[in-house]
């Protein structure tokens, strides 16, 4: 799929540390990595696109698994 096909799509996914839904929509894409931003459930519309996130294996074992960097 071409990236620019995908940049503006509005996407629902659970946060891959908490499992929280989130909303996003996605502003640009670079390589296999996407930026989301973050909007609200009624910015994203009828029928967000579901997607699946996964934490960068070398952050969660560099932070013990939080994930969270200083």
């Amino acid at each position: 799929m071409e990236t620019s096909s995908i940049v503006g799509t509005s996407i629902v996914f659970d946060d891959a540390y908490t499992g929280v839904e989130k909303y996003g929509r996605i502003d640009r894409v670079f390589g296999d990595d996407a930026v989301v931003r973050i909007i609200s459930k009624s910015e994203a519309g009828q029928n967000p696109r579901r997607v699946t996130m996964k934490p960068d294996a070398r952050i969660v074992a560099s932070t013990g698994g939080t994930g969270l960097v200083n």
